[in-house]
């Protein structure tokens, strides 16, 4: 059969192709636009955090009772975990990176409260905080021990010294300039100096645009409540998360050890809503594509029973059974192909809308060819079962109405 008179015979039955390709085009806009939403969602919870997460155990710690002494109880537990072999580093901490809670602050080059601060968010630790989170240092120094002290409710420090990330330090005085050395204020316009760069670290909140902006100051937090950042020789972290816990919890009975868990742990419930879409998201794109190619074997179906006497007749012509196959094929890329050209406007027509209401990336455009594609392959597959019985009708199919 040749190409005229195959769209004759689809125009002859049109309504079920037009349907077909109207389900490849609404197939095709919601597939890509479903991948790359996530890829964008994988793209974010892959982000490289600056950071030895994998290693990393963070605990609470709540004492009670009068006259209970926060100071003396941090400084024994930090003792304590330290002494456990294989423990790297271990800090007290205002907030962890990446579990969703912390504290922000906004930081000033000049001292001018007419000026907009920069937004970042603010951790306080020891001399060991960046070896208790595996932080690397591009430039500058750590705290020195004696600038580190307990940092109570009733004292009002100054803070001479900061550590930025770099990001910060770009946003601040700009990429060209190296903050090293410089000053910075703070909302009450005490100024701190810039002793040390933090090449990359993230902060709290995993959502936020400016992640990763982060401002260390140094002193070791004495609260009522008080969180511990500890790491581990890597590997060592499950095997050590129930040690912690239970000598922490024998060491001191005036106080509650809660929450020993893995800094990972807390990091993949920040991100529970992006995993979350992104598998709801796939389960649709498996049952779209699932119920397209349904609707391709149905059509293809519909149209082997319909045409049993003009097959069988052709093979008595001397069709043979590869001519039978490709003619189905070619029929079925026919449909597949005007549903793709109509798929990718409204693609487009979907990632604009997608774009300028939520906010999200343009779309990007090697999606398209990719997608279409893989919708002519899937198409083919999906075909071919119902071409195989085609081209099993046999010849004498043609004179059995005679």
């Amino acid at each position: 059969m040749g190409f005229r008179p195959m769209m004759s015979s689809l125009m002859r039955s049109k309504t079920g192709p037009i349907l077909v390709a109207l389900q490849i085009a609404v197939t095709l806009a919601i597939v890509i636009n479903a991948l790359f939403i996530i890829s964008q969602r994988v793209e974010k919870m892959d982000r490289d955090t600056g950071m030895d997460i994998a290693n990393v155990i963070v605990t609470d710690v709540r004492g009670f009772g009068q006259g209970f002494d926060v100071v003396d109880s941090i400084r024994n537990d930090i003792d304590l975990i330290k002494s456990i072999p294989g423990i790297v580093a271990a800090t007290v901490s205002n907030h962890a990176p990446l579990s969703g809670s912390g504290s922000g602050t906004g930081l000033r080059t000049v001292a001018d409260e007419t000026i907009t601060p920069v937004s970042t968010a603010r951790y306080q630790w020891s001399e060991e905080g960046l070896d208790a989170l595996g932080i690397e240092l591009a430039r500058g120094r750590n705290f020195y021990p004696q600038e580190v002290i307990y940092d109570t409710p009733d004292m009002d420090a100054d803070v001479p010294s900061v550590l930025i990330t770099q990001a910060l330090a770009d946003e601040l005085f700009g990429e060209d300039v190296d903050a090293l050395g410089k000053t910075v204020y703070w909302g009450s316009m005490e100024p701190s100096t810039v002793i040390g760069i933090i090449g990359h670290m993230q902060g709290s909140w995993v959502n936020w645009d400016k992640l990763n902006n982060v401002v260390i100051h140094p002193g070791k937090p004495a609260y009522t409540n008080n969180r511990y950042i500890i790491r581990t020789e890597p590997g060592m972290r499950d095997e050590l998360i129930p040690i912690i816990e239970q000598k922490l919890g024998e060491s001191n009975l005036r106080r509650v050890v809660k929450n020993v868990r893995p800094l990972e742990e807390m990091a993949a419930r920040s991100y529970r809503s992006d995993r979350g879409m992104a598998i709801i998201l796939s389960i649709v794109i498996a049952l779209l594509i699932g119920l397209t190619a349904l609707v391709i074997v149905g059509l293809a179906s519909f149209h082997v029973t319909q045409r049993t006497k003009q097959i069988g007749t052709r093979r008595a012509l001397g069709a043979t059974r590869t001519h039978i196959i490709k003619e189905f094929l070619l029929e079925n890329w026919l449909i597949t192909t005007a549903g793709a050209v109509l798929g990718v406007i409204l693609t487009v027509v979907v990632a604009y809308w997608m774009e300028t209401t939520f906010q999200l990336p343009r779309l990007d455009w090697r999606y398209l060819p990719a997608g279409i594609g893989i919708l002519w392959a899937l198409s083919s597959l999906a075909v071919l079962e119902p071409a195989r019985r085609a081209a099993s009708v046999p010849p004498a199919v043609a004179t059995r109405s005679i």
